[in-house]
């Protein structure tokens, strides 16, 4: 039977985990080195090892901590709101509010530096966090009548998510203009900010629920 891990050791375990998020979010896959991190965590590589056998499973494991701390945010919020569009804003304001600073690097980096079983692996810690409770909201919402009916409208619960998270992405992605003030971990977060994210929440939430359009959509 295995021996428990000491609190030393998790503690150590967590802190690795947290300086290799840091590093893969500002730098990429390729760039960071378990020499760089072991010596940000003023560790050797050695003793790094004795963590992680490799860098790819130290990736995988920092992209388990995201999704297992998002899952469990989102849970919060919909065991919390029960409006779907109270719903669909305090998720889009979480997921925007604390996405990963260069999302677009990261999904290139599963893409294309990671093997085939850990991309699957990652697909499926995401799945799991960031999409199913979506695809849940949309679901209940045309369930209960507050939406409209897939059938009746031609967008199911799952094309609504991809719907609503792309429009997630693109708004993260999108160029901050001007100085912004706030959170040193995300300058582009706090009082003062360039970007406020609750309006941007709101605003794509209102899209994706109401439109733009003054007049009905023609029938198919």
């Amino acid at each position: 039977m295995p021996r428990p891990k000491s609190n030393s050791s998790l503690e150590t375990r967590a802190m690795i985990v947290r300086t290799a998020k840091e590093l893969f979010m500002e730098l990429g896959y390729r760039a960071v080195s378990t020499r760089l991190i072991a010596k940000r965590c003023g560790l050797t590589q050695p003793a790094l090892y004795h963590h992680f056998t490799d860098k790819e499973s130290l990736y995988v494991e920092v992209m388990r901590h995201v999704c297992e701390g998002t899952r469990a945010a989102l849970e919060r919020i919909l065991r919390r709101d029960t409006a779907v569009r109270d719903r669909l804003y305090h998720v889009t304001y979480y997921m925007m509010a604390n996405h990963p600073e260069d999302l677009s690097q990261m999904f290139h980096d599963i893409r294309h530096e990671l093997s085939p079983a850990s991309q699957m692996t990652i697909y499926a810690l995401w799945k799991e966090a960031y999409f199913e409770p979506i695809v849940s909201i949309f679901e209940n919402g045309q369930r209960d009548g507050g939406l409209r009916d897939a059938q009746a409208f031609g967008v199911g619960p799952e094309t609504a998510a991809r719907l609503l998270m792309g429009l997630i992405n693109q708004s993260v992605a999108a160029p901050v203009s001007g100085p912004a003030t706030g959170s040193a971990a995300r300058p582009d977060i706090g009082a003062g900010s360039v970007r406020d994210w609750e309006k941007q929440a709101a605003v794509l939430v209102n899209v994706l629920l109401y439109g733009l359009s003054a007049v009905e959509p023609p029938s198919v």
